[in-house]
């Protein structure tokens, strides 16, 4: 068995403790066996004077509304009673024969009120902030870095401008007196593109007058990004758009741009994305498969780094890049009238692993065309590395029919267009629209039955429909939109966060962390309530 101290280290947030910290929270710990049966403390009892962790054993916790917890070794438990002085808000009972460490109110407290970091994670757990908790989990390992450098610090110098009737010749001059390798193009003091070295070479290589007017050749739109913006934040925008600057404003103000050079000097371990992304760009059909073989490698190691909604974002957006080079590719041989449209998991950007959920309407084309068309891509597709979950081609002409007789059809509702044809997508909304309260139902049925993530994402699917949130598909975007109708949607995103989080996670064969079992275990309480408020609202039994 290990000493307190050693014990206690093992134990988030003991582990962010100095080690004079660490002795002043075991100055005074207790020791305690419960019997089985023994009840430790009631609900609504006298406010508690211990912090309490299960050394062995088995404790179980009730609350009033039914939830019960069973907890595990090196499990805490008693702390909001401890924080607030207010009596526990469940009873706790020993399932069998256990043991207590017991850390006295006065020594906790000494701690909590000095240690930021200790106290952030007490209070992020109580006020169910849960990916709060979750990325403080991953800063304690080591990532602060990710999180913490706001893009300000980056810019170095004021950024230079130009007008969009600049001569290019006069753009070259620029920037080789200041020395930068871009200039930002405005137009009534707002950004309208950006001009670089690599739109320069472009402009030299293709003979192009250098007396032309910049605003012909320049990149646009442009991305922004705010300066209390993150790195990481950053980074994700250039890796899934595969851009290598970005313009930062400060109240509408230019305050300055930032290269990829300067993001990858503060994340050496995460280059390898931005360089493949360009690859991507660059489109070399007979090195996509190992260009797919490393960004999976590299999505499975920054997976233990950042959230879920951050690398399926960057994969999702890379995945993309990918797809549409391939659709150009087979577009131009074949000649066809299209549109490719993105369902479910595709349709809502959460992919981690590159498969394709998409449905592609086609008219004016014979099936026969179009059928060489699709298996081109596919084939193409699957020699890259992505697994096909479904891609039907529907003739326009039976788009209601196909609507009506999909089995999973609430998926069609998670869906973005993609490429092609937008208008024919337009009509394949319109005949959506007709059973969108059909829709409604069913995903929340859904809801009520599957569990995890499923549970989640069918019953925020079902609330956005009800409130009209049609055009965002994202889950978490869904959720932010729904917290001014139901605030305790808030309390949803927590746990969606975290349970996407881990399933990812485990997916990569991580090892779980004792943090993740605690995180996961306050999250299906949420679900739970969640399932249950569900029920009331649309009638259904569970």
């Amino acid at each position: 068995m290990f000493p307190p101290r050693v014990y206690l280290k093992k134990i988030e947030p003991f582990s962010f403790l100095s080690k004079s910290e660490l002795e002043d929270i075991i100055k005074g710990l207790e020791s305690e066996i419960f019997g089985k049966d023994e009840v430790i403390f009631r609900e609504d009892d006298m406010p508690l004077r211990y912090l309490y962790i299960l050394k062995c054993g088995r404790v179980s916790l009730m609350d009033k509304k039914g939830h019960e917890e069973i907890l595990k070794d090196g499990d805490m438990f008693g702390v909001a009673s401890i924080i607030s002085s207010n009596p526990p808000k469940y009873t706790a009972i020993a399932e069998e024969n256990s043991v207590c460490y017991l850390i006295k109110k006065e020594n906790f407290l000494k701690i909590f009120n000095s240690n930021k970091g200790f106290s952030d994670f007490f209070l992020k757990l109580i006020t169910k902030r849960l990916s709060s908790l979750l990325t403080l989990s991953k800063v304690s390992r080591g990532y602060e870095h990710l999180y913490a450098t706001p893009l300000i610090e980056l810019v170095s110098r004021d950024p230079v401008v130009c007008s969009k009737d600049t001569k290019i010749i006069d753009i070259a001059k620029l920037m080789s007196k200041e020395n930068v390798g871009s200039v930002v193009v405005i137009e009534n003091n707002k950004v309208v593109g950006i001009f670089t070295q690599r739109d320069l070479a472009r402009i030299v290589a293709y003979s192009v007058s250098v007396k032309d007017e910049v605003g012909k050749y320049m990149s646009y739109p442009v991305i922004e990004a705010g300066g209390d913006s993150t790195i990481m934040e950053a980074y994700l925008s250039m890796v899934s758009k595969g851009i290598n600057h970005l313009v930062i404003t400060d109240d509408g103000n230019i305050k300055g741009v930032i290269s990829s050079r300067d993001i990858l000097l503060k994340l050496e371990s995460f280059s390898s994305l931005l360089s493949l992304s360009r690859r991507i760009i660059s489109y070399e059909e007979k090195n996509m498969y190992e260009i797919m073989q490393n960004i999976l490698k590299r999505i499975e190691d920054i997976s233990s780094k950042i959230n879920f909604s951050e690398v399926s974002r960057v994969a999702s957006g890379m995945y993309d890049m990918i797809i549409e080079k391939i659709i150009k590719r087979y577009e131009k041989e074949f000649n066809v009238d299209f549109a490719w449209i993105q369902i479910g998991i595709s349709g809502r950007k959460e992919l981690v692993f590159p498969k394709i959920h998409s449905v592609v309407i086609y008219e004016s084309t014979t099936a026969k065309k179009m059928n060489k068309f699709i298996k081109s891509i596919k084939d193409r597709l699957i020699d890259t590395g992505f697994d096909i979950l479904y891609l039907k081609i529907i003739n326009a002409e039976n788009m209601e029919r196909f609507v009506n007789s999909n089995n999973n059809f609430t998926d069609l509702y998670d869906s973005r267009f993609f490429y092609g044809n937008k208008e024919l997508y337009e009509k394949f909304l319109d005949i959506l629209a007709e059973r969108e309260e059909e829709a409604v139902f069913l995903s929340a049925k859904k809801c009520i039955t599957m569990d995890g993530y499923d549970s989640i994402i069918n019953g925020i699917r079902a609330l956005s429909l009800e409130f009209g949130i049609c055009d965002i598909k994202n889950t978490e975007e869904r959720c932010r939109l729904l917290e001014k109708h139901e605030r305790s949607i808030n309390d949803v995103l927590e746990s969606y966060r975290v349970i996407s989080d881990i399933d990812m996670r485990k997916k990569f064969y991580h090892k779980l962390e004792r943090i993740d079992n605690m995180l996961l275990r306050e999250s299906k309480k949420i679900l739970l309530d969640f399932k249950r408020f569900i029920g009331r609202r649309y009638g259904i039994k569970g």
